[in-house]
Order: C-alpha cells, then structure tokens, then sequence
C-alpha cells in the first residue's frame, strides 16, 4: 500500500525556492496547483514586492471548520502570517522572507508546513479532537461536519477515551463503486484477522449509518446516488501518544478518502493493462493457428515456380 504524503510536492518546491534563495536573487513567482478533494493552490511572490510571498489556499468546507473550530486555530496554526483572504481563496498567508529563520532546518520545516495546509486546513476537527485525546482533556464539542466533497461528508465524533472518525463514500463510476466496496471490505476483514494490526484503529464499513452517527442529534447524513457506504476509523490514545505520532494520525485519517481513490484508479489501471496484455498474447497465438494457404505459387534457389 502507497500512503500520500500529507504535503503538496509542487507548492513545497516552489515555497522552499523562495525561502532558500539569497534577497538579491528572489524571482517572481506565480504558480496554481490542486489537490485532493478539489483544493486549490496559489503562491505568489509579486515582482513589485519580491520580499513578501503570499500562499492561497481554496477548500471546499472551510466555513463550516472555520464556524467550529473558530479563528484561534488559525491564529495559532500560522502566527504572523494570517492575511485578508484574497478574492477566490479561503485562506492567505503573507510570508515576509527577510523574516524567516536562517538555519536550513527551519526553512525546510516552514516549507513542509506552509505544503500541507490541506491536512492542516481539513484536519482542524482531526488536530483538536486527538489532541484532546492525548491530553485527556474534554473535547471542545461533541461533533464535527466537514463537506470536504459535493457529495461526501466526514464526520468526527470524539469522547473521553476514543475518536471516530467517518466517512461516507461515493464514486459515480460503477466500476469504480465495485473496486472501492471491494477494497473497503478486505480493509475490514484484513484489520479484524491480522494479528499485527491488532493495535491499530478498528476499522468497519457498512452500507447503513454506524450508530455513533445514528445518535448524533441535528445530523442527517448523504446518501446521494452514487453512495456506497461509511467507513468509520476508531481511534484511541495509544494511536496518537508517542513522538510524531499524532502529525502521522492527522494526515492519514484526512487523507483517507485520497488513499482510497488512489489506490482504486490504480487498481483499475492496472485491470486495464493486464487486460490489454492478455489480448495482445491471445491475438499472438491466433495469428500463429492460422492455417498456411494451399495451392500458392513458390520458387526454388534456382527460381523455377511450383504450386503446392
């Protein structure tokens, strides 16, 4: 199995180039990228101000994170850096680089931070929720609703001493309906016989709500056309308490569902070629059985013609 990287490659490149370069050699930059889940990317350093780069980010669901989880967050999340959302984008950031720490691992880190606003961003419920797990604190409300999709939905339910985390999925292909039910359900029977992943979060997958969804009060979960279920991660302490261990938790469990796409167009693709190759080997041995044509004229070495 391939597990994402929580940051986008292209935008990180483009930001550790400009955090790395001397003042007198910054160049102006303007580079757009998405990502999963229909994120949007901007960095842009303006030829007029080379000393200022300014990262914008579009996402889907940033109201209805920004309503739970409040203005604090991002405060904390990027100290200094918050700037007027510019026209199209939901979150901007003005880096000034003549600011920034001078040592390389500094840069590095600030790079791989400002490349994965989409955990960041997306995983705001996912950050709060472990975190109130691993400090055994009170989670600050009883759910979170993110509409990380136009049709798809992740739910986050903390308690005292566990977090579920749900997701409904949809796929408007039906053959890749088919892979991800497919892939889903081995996900579930691998967790539940497999010895080793006996300590990782407990994982199911059901057609029907799971009822830490059922119980939440004022929710009403999606069940557009091309639905086909819920897969729900449970989460306790000991999946989120050691060092990096919760920044690992956070990026995989919101970067679930591109796990999930990933690796089903992968399987589809390699359907494909697999199928390909076995017509291509089956045109080969037809072409081999066909029959040699009688009474066609040949000549010997001397070049006198016969039929056979």
């Amino acid at each position: 199995m391939i597990h994402l990287e929580p940051g986008h490659r292209i935008v990180g490149e483009t930001i550790a180039a400009r955090l790395n370069a001397p003042a007198d050699k910054r160049e102006a930059v303007d580079v757009r990228a998405a990502d999963f889940d229909e994120v949007q990317y901007h960095v842009q350093v303006a030829p007029e101000d080379r000393s200022v780069m300014h990262v914008h980010i579009w996402v889907r669901a940033f109201s209805e994170i920004n309503d739970a989880v409040g203005d604090e967050y991002f405060q904390q999340l990027y100290p200094g850096m918050l700037a007027k959302p510019a026209k199209g984008y939901s979150l901007s950031l003005a880096v000034n680089l003549d600011t920034v720490p001078s040592d390389k691992a500094s840069k590095d880190a600030l790079a791989r931070k400002l490349s994965s606003m989409k955990r960041d961003v997306l995983g705001a419920p996912l950050w709060i929720s472990f975190g109130a797990l691993l400090k055994g604190t009170k989670p600050p409300r009883q759910h979170y609703v993110v509409n990380y999709r136009a049709t798809e939905t992740m739910y986050v339910i903390p308690s005292n001493d566990l977090v579920v985390v749900v997701y409904s999925i949809a796929f408007d292909n039906p053959v890749e309906q088919a892979i991800a039910k497919v892939f889903l359900q081995e996900i579930e029977v691998t967790r539940r016989a497999s010895k080793e992943l006996a300590v990782g979060p407990s994982v199911n997958f059901t057609i029907d709500p799971p009822h830490e969804l059922k119980m939440l009060k004022g929710v009403t979960p999606k069940t557009p056309p091309n639905f086909i279920g819920y897969i729900s991660l449970a989460i306790s302490k000991r999946n989120v308490e050691g060092a990096g261990r919760l920044e690992k938790a956070v990026g995989l469990a919101e970067a679930y569902r591109s796990y999930l796409v990933f690796h089903v167009k992968a399987t589809k693709s390699q359907m494909h070629t697999r199928i390909r190759t076995r017509c291509a080997n089956w045109l080969q041995v037809l072409n081999r059985a066909m029959p040699e044509k009688l009474n066609t004229e040949k000549k010997t070495i001397t070049g006198r013609t016969f039929k056979r």
